[in-house]
């Protein structure tokens, strides 16, 4: 669709000799600001920013490791130019607010002036600084003020305020195709990076790597999908950020056309009265542009179905026989593994085996010890009880003669007090010591050392018996 297409509705007029058809200035495709942005600005810095980070000068870990693939370093290139785009277009928007509020016209009264005014305004307009002069206001007018000029009628402005007005919209969003492609390209670049990276780790599959473990593999797969996480992210951005700059674009295009229509549709003289056909061939070139416009839509929607379709399938047929070689050494692997895992495991059950009969043996020889050792402690627990009750019998015994001599020493104290008051002391004393002496003999066996009597001789009376 060219700028020219809304034109093609309106009636020509062949311009007047003495006048080019057109003194507007138009704006070459590639010193755009936004080529201007993308290449002068973007790209440089991308650039230089990968160079930094490769260096190693800004050391972050995320971003060597979201940048270590071409494919990614290309999608950061691709996104720099995006940026450098918007922001060229970006930095344009206060300008054309500022051109809004420039006094481009003089102050019109509301009465229709003659067309030979267009002229002389319009050699008012160019005179304005050049920084007006890149504005869609001052394109507008211009271009106004230069058909009134050069048909020297005001019949058809309104045909011309429409096309004029088709064609800067025309002109903003064909503004919009380096970013738009590089919005649709920086996920394709996501996908093939992804794809790539997929193909080197299955690539690097041996038996030997799989039998240490898959960790390896699973690594090279994480940082594949690397690439299509930052390409969806970088999309994301650019978009939002296309957004916000196509909105502001837009509403300063909406406030060119209330200027254009308050300030100049009916400021000059018109020869002839209009007729209904206005109407209708504004809302044919409306309808027309609406269906260019949906049919322009369904084709890219379709390009860029079938690219994805196309790199899908692609991607699959690739992906098919590295699937079938991973499977199929992935199964020997795991064959190999458990071979190996078996045989440790009948190593190590015989090992236990022997071991555990090695300690029953040792346990049989330390019981049958603790069983001997048990006896002999038996027997002479056995003979200690013997000898205990042996001793016990034997101090029995004792306390038995110590019980019976007791008694006696009473007896014989007794004997003696009534001896010594009878006054046969003597014959006593004799019978004393014989029973004392038959005592003693019967208690020799019983008693080591039997104590002895002796005859005590009372102070007053006659010599008593002492124990010696």
């Amino acid at each position: 669709m060219s700028a020219t297409t809304p034109r093609a509705a309106q009636p020509e007029a062949a311009p007047t000799p003495s006048r080019p058809a057109t003194s507007v200035p138009t704006e070459r495709p590639w010193r755009s600001p936004a080529l201007r942005g993308a290449f002068l600005f973007g790209l440089p810095l991308a650039v230089a920013f990968l160079a930094v980070v490769e260096r190693g000068l800004l050391h972050n870990e995320l971003l060597e490791r979201y940048l270590r693939h071409p494919a990614e370093q290309v999608e950061v290139i691709l996104f720099g130019s995006a940026l450098g785009a918007l922001a060229a277009k970006a930095l344009a928007v206060p300008g054309e607010r500022r051109g809004l509020r420039a006094a481009l016209l003089p102050a019109w009264d509301g009465k229709a002036v003659a067309v030979d005014e267009a002229p002389r305004l319009l050699a008012r307009v160019e005179r304005c600084p050049k920084r007006l002069q890149r504005t869609f206001l001052f394109r507008r007018v211009a271009g106004v003020l230069d058909f009134l000029a050069c048909r020297k009628s005001a019949d058809d402005l309104d045909d011309q305020l429409r096309a004029l007005a088709d064609g800067d919209a025309i002109a903003l969003d064909a503004s919009y195709t380096l970013t738009r492609f590089i919005t649709w390209a920086i996920p394709i670049l996501g996908f093939l990076g992804t794809v790539l990276g997929i193909t080197q780790a299955i690539g690097n599959i041996s038996p030997e790597s799989l039998e240490s473990g898959i960790g390896g593999l699973t690594g090279g797969l994480a940082l594949a999908f690397d690439a299509t996480a930052l390409a969806l992210s970088l999309t994301m951005i650019t978009m939002f950020l296309s957004f916000l700059v196509e909105r502001a674009e837009g509403g300063t295009l909406e406030a060119v056309d209330r200027y254009a229509d308050r300030e100049l549709a009916h400021r000059f003289v018109r020869t002839k009265q209009e007729t209904a056909k206005a109407p209708d061939s504004a809302e044919a070139q409306g309808r027309q542009l609406a269906e260019l416009a949906q049919k322009l839509a369904v084709e890219q929607a379709a390009a860029l179905a079938g690219a994805v379709a196309g790199i899908e399938r692609k991607a699959a047929e690739a992906l098919a026989p590295q699937q079938d070689k991973l499977a199929a050494a992935l199964d020997a692997a795991l064959e190999r593994t458990v071979q190996a895992h078996a045989q440790r495991l009948a190593a190590l059950e015989r090992t236990t085996l022997e071991q555990g009969a090695r300690i029953f043996q040792q346990m049989g020889q330390a019981a049958q010890a603790v069983r001997e050792s048990g006896q002999e402690t038996a027997a002479a627990l056995k003979k200690l009880t013997e000898v205990v009750a042996a001793q016990a019998q034997l101090l029995a015994q004792v306390q038995q003669g110590e019980r019976q001599l007791l008694h006696l020493q009473t007896v014989l104290q007794q004997n003696l007090t009534a001896l010594t008051g009878a006054g046969a002391f003597e014959k006593a004393v004799h019978s004393l010591t014989a029973a004392i002496h038959l005592l003693t003999a019967r208690s020799a066996a019983a008693v080591p050392q039997a104590p002895q009597l002796r005859l005590v001789r009372p102070e007053s009376g006659p010599p008593q018996g002492e124990t010696a």
